[in-house]
């Protein structure tokens, strides 16, 4: 589907490897997020700080709104 231009889009770019342990069954998965428009940058651990991230930045973002009611759809 073609991006409309007149409707607000967002970049943002995540990260995620592999942080290595004492042993293979040690290693922890690591991950960056970055929202391109603004520069920000957060590390996260956990799948859950990515997701705070990006709903933070959406709902700084003018117009965008709650997004709650699209999580988990699909664009129509």
């Amino acid at each position: 589907m073609p991006m409309d231009a007149a409707r607000p889009c967002h970049l943002f770019v995540v990260r995620i490897w592999l942080e290595p342990g004492r042993t293979p069954a040690e290693g922890q998965w690591r991950g960056s997020v970055e929202h391109v428009p603004s520069g920000e940058r957060r590390y996260f651990a956990a799948l859950e700080d990515l997701a705070r991230f990006v709903r933070m930045e959406l709902r700084e973002a003018p117009g965008m709104g709650s997004m709650g009611d699209a999580e988990g759809r699909e664009e129509p």
